[in-house]
């Protein structure tokens, strides 16, 4: 029995996914799982298979998958080669094949551990925490950026 690919996601749902602040590692194995789930989130692979796929070591692969079983994106009740997506992410044939299985009771639905704001709070390196600038000049008392630093003329010795 052949499957449909799994082809329709959730849109509300990747709207939040920035939120989870995932490493590069996690967000590349994330979307390695993306392309080889089966219709339901279910994927079949293992982590020596991702790191193969991602050139990457076994445990970065690990720390990684481990990443995204704390912020729910996968299943922590997972089986050895094969993973679980959570279902708000997972792709289904269809926008009613999703709705009926996440309305199923046999639907587990874990909860996600990141905010579902989708503000993201400033970096702690950016100069501009903490003052009055607004990066938005479209007229609603935003200020304008400053402008670059001159850079300095090389005279050559000569």
């Amino acid at each position: 029995m052949t499957t449909a690919p799994a082809a329709f996601h959730n849109p509300a749902a990747w709207e939040q996914l920035p939120n989870a602040r995932l490493s590069p590692t996690a967000r590349d194995i994330f979307d390695v799982l993306q392309g080889r789930q089966e219709p339901g989130g279910h994927v079949r692979v293992t982590q020596a298979e991702l790191g193969v796929r991602l050139n990457t070591s076994q445990s970065a692969i690990s720390r990684a998958v481990s990443e995204l079983r704390d912020t729910g994106l996968i299943d922590a009740r997972t089986r050895h080669g094969q993973l679980l997506i959570h279902p708000l992410y997972a792709g289904y044939e269809s926008l009613a094949h999703m709705v009926n299985h996440i309305q199923d009771p046999d639907t587990h639905l874990w909860p996600l551990t990141f905010p579902a704001s989708d503000i993201r709070p400033p970096r702690r390196c950016d100069p501009r925490t903490s003052t009055d600038f607004d990066p938005t000049p479209d007229g609603d008392g935003g200020e304008p950026a400053p402008a670059p630093a001159p850079r300095p003329r090389l005279h050559l010795a000569g």
